[in-house]
């Protein structure tokens, strides 16, 4: 659905706001989708791009653990015993 518009209006949701999102819209969303803010507006994106929590834990484990290059000098800075 690139390059569509629809003109919607902001409307009140029980004590909270929200926006009317056409059905043809949500097909191409799914379920569940990730809000983010930009410079723009809002983006409403599906979560696909994003691991489920319960794939986190296995996710961390098998990152990589190294320092970042330009964060390993602060471990010299510690020796030097200037605080």
């Amino acid at each position: 659905m690139n390059g569509t518009y629809h003109h919607t209006n902001i409307i009140k949701v029980g004590k909270s706001k929200g926006v009317c999102i056409p059905k043809e819209y949500l097909l191409d969303l799914g379920k569940d989708v990730v809000l983010e803010k930009t410079k723009e507006g809002v983006l409403i994106r599906p979560t696909h791009d994003v691991a489920p929590l319960k794939d986190w834990e296995k996710l961390f484990a098998a990152a990589d653990k190294s320092p970042e290059p330009e964060l390993a000098e602060w471990d010299i800075t510690l020796e030097d015993g200037i605080a």
